[in-house]
């Protein structure tokens, strides 16, 4: 999957109707993709299912880029659904 002009697509799966929520995927190719954050929702966006909503058979990684609930409160979630991909942040971060 590519943008038409060969390059990555950046889909956004929080933070796009409030302000919690982060989690963002870098798809490189149809069978990879990196994960950007996967927060909590929080407030009127908390009603959201917390279902995952992307195929992390192709997740490559995960980036934790805060730590702090709207940025990493699903993560769990991820571990329970058996994502064992590498998961970075800087030494701040953990």
């Amino acid at each position: 999957m590519s943008n038409g002009n060969g390059g990555i697509i950046i889909k956004h799966h929080g933070v796009t109707q409030a302000v919690t929520g982060f989690c963002h995927e870098l798809v490189i190719s149809e069978f990879s993709s990196l994960l950007i954050d996967y927060g909590l929702f929080l407030g009127e966006e908390s009603r959201r299912s917390l279902n995952i909503e992307l195929d992390i058979l192709v997740i490559s990684a995960l980036i934790i880029t805060h730590c702090y609930i709207y940025y990493v409160g699903r993560v769990s979630s991820l571990l329970a659904a058996s994502l064992s991909k590498l998961i970075n942040c800087t030494p701040a971060t953990t």
